[in-house]
């Protein structure tokens, strides 16, 4: 916003309706609804306003998590970045830099590096939804940063994952750990794909490569409530638990419980399990609730 010394007031807008165009009509008064116009006259003023967009930043696809906790944490620091002078693309590196440094830590042995990697798994998390609340504040949303945005979002929980399975490699693997570490590896991208695949199929037009998974959420729990099907109902609940928000949080619970990579990787493949036979078995109601998002 541009300083106080640099602010041109315009003169007021009279109008004129057509009955009134043959005389002379003074200024009319409108009350505006709240929040319609925002004061940035004064520094002061300008915070406060900034502040009161920040609060209204979320999105309608928002859990529970993220606009009770996550939002909290987020919008604090996005105002921060926002007083620095920083743009949303910064945030978006730095979300990339969390993540980097989070799967070097999960990448070594002991059981405080799992928490301190954990831990920081879960910031990336929450630092994932700065880069959108500053761009919407700044009016500086594009396709291209918001493909950054879900591309970086993809690198954190790839690297994470990563730094897992070579700290479960320097922990040791054992011959079945072997097997189910190249299940995993090759299952937990081909669903990841597939999901997009399904997503992209869905808009009927061009989409970039990777997209937001959240739309599979949102369709397996609408096609939930259409077939009323009781396993496409708990597949929906558990689906809660792969949210981006809700995922890193479980993580880190239970890295406090447990230093073993191998942890990790079971998860991953029971929840890599209840995703394929979800979408395989409730392809069309799936299918269905997904065209439905869009207009």
């Amino acid at each position: 916003m541009p300083g106080s010394s640099l602010l041109r007031l315009r003169p007021p807008i009279v109008w004129r309706g057509t009955a009134l165009s043959t005389i002379e009509a003074g200024p009319v008064t409108r009350q505006l609804p709240d929040g319609a116009a925002l004061d940035v006259s004064t520094p002061a003023a300008r915070r406060r306003s900034a502040w009161r967009l920040l609060r209204a930043s979320g999105k309608p696809t928002d859990g529970w998590l993220s606009r009770h906790v996550h939002r909290k944490i987020s919008r604090l620091c996005s105002y921060v970045l926002l007083r620095l002078g920083l743009t949303a693309n910064h945030a978006t590196f730095l979300t990339l830099c969390i993540g980097i440094a989070a799967a070097w830590l999960l990448a070594q042995t002991s059981h405080k590096t799992m928490i301190a990697g954990a831990l920081l798994f879960w910031c990336a998390s929450i630092a994932d939804g700065i880069d959108g609340e500053m761009a919407r504040l700044t009016l500086s949303e594009s396709p291209l940063g918001e493909h950054l945005d879900t591309s970086v979002d993809h690198a954190t929980h790839l690297l994470a994952f990563t730094g897992v399975m070579v700290g479960w490699w320097r922990q040791g693997m054992s011959r079945a750990g072997w097997a189910l570490a190249i299940i995993v590896a090759i299952g937990l991208p081909a669903t990841v794909l597939w999901g997009v695949h399904l997503i992209r199929k869905s808009r009927m037009k061009a989409s970039p490569f990777l997209v937001d998974t959240k739309p599979i959420e949102l369709a397996v729990t609408t096609a939930a409530r259409e077939t009323g099907a009781p396993a496409l109902r708990m597949a929906s609940a558990l689906f809660v638990l792969f949210r981006r928000e809700a995922f890193s949080l479980s993580f880190l619970l239970v890295s406090l419980f447990t230093g073993r990579r191998v942890v990790y990787p079971t998860l991953v493949a029971i929840g890599l399990a209840i995703a394929t036979l979800t979408l395989a078995g409730y392809r069309e109601p799936i299918a269905r609730a997904l065209r439905g998002q869009w207009p």
